[in-house]
């Protein structure tokens, strides 16, 4: 996954000074490509969810959940960050909660998925369309808010301290509101554009992937190596 100068350039440049500079090439692309798998997997389940009549916007929203925690796992994997899963849980349903609510970008496609579902086949293949494309969206932003909580947090001795309270929602909500959310809802739009012209959305629809967190399982896989979830 490539990426333009912008929200997400900065975001990793600033969490890299957090961190003392220890971030080397090869992090900083191995959480590039995180979002952007994870992302992928988020727009593919979006799109199925998608289908159905009615809130399908909502619908795929609340399919994000389990895609966006799991983006910080692996993200916390790569700087060897030490955090529960219920911890990336909760991180993650304050993010998505507080860019929803408070992002008219996420509020325009969430009304415009939910009202053309309802529009018989060419409705229905419109909202597929703008599910895929938020699910995608959602992922690319909650993933930058999540590395701008982690520099804030950063201690100087290098440890990170997150706790679940209504400090940290404080916190999340804050970042949230300083930040420029429609840019980021455009940056990671544009995204989303460049993995359906380079063939990586199509190549993902192929894979089988995990209906929990969205990582690529094998044949016969029971359970998920990433998340634990039965298949």
């Amino acid at each position: 996954m490539s990426i333009p100068p912008g929200a997400l350039a900065k975001a990793l440049q600033e969490l890299d000074r957090s961190m003392r500079k220890s971030l080397d090439g090869t992090k900083i692309e191995n959480i590039k490509n995180i979002i952007g798998d994870y992302a992928i997997a988020a727009a593919v389940a979006s799109g199925v969810a998608g289908v159905a009549p009615g809130f399908a916007g909502v619908a795929a929203a609340l399919t994000q959940a389990g895609f966006v925690w799991a983006t910080y796992v692996q993200i916390n994997k790569t700087l060897n960050i030490s955090m529960s899963e219920n911890t990336a849980k909760f991180i993650g349903s304050a993010i998505v909660t507080n860019l929803v609510t408070s992002a008219g970008a996420f509020i325009a496609i969430l009304i415009g998925s939910s009202i053309l579902s309802m529009v018989p086949v060419l409705g229905q293949a419109a909202a597929i369309a703008l599910n895929a494309g938020l699910g995608y969206t959602i992922i690319y932003v909650s993933a930058i808010i999540y590395l701008k909580l982690i520099t804030r947090m950063m201690q100087p001795d290098g440890t990170l301290k997150v706790s679940e309270s209504d400090d940290t929602k404080h916190i999340i909500r804050n970042i949230i509101k300083e930040s420029n959310i429609k840019d980021m809802v455009k940056e990671g739009k544009a995204a989303y554009k460049q993995a359906k012209e380079d063939g990586s959305l199509d190549k993902a629809k192929k894979a089988k992937t995990c209906p929990k967190c969205g990582a690529e399982v094998k044949d016969g896989q029971k359970f998920c190596s990433e998340c634990g979830a039965e298949l």
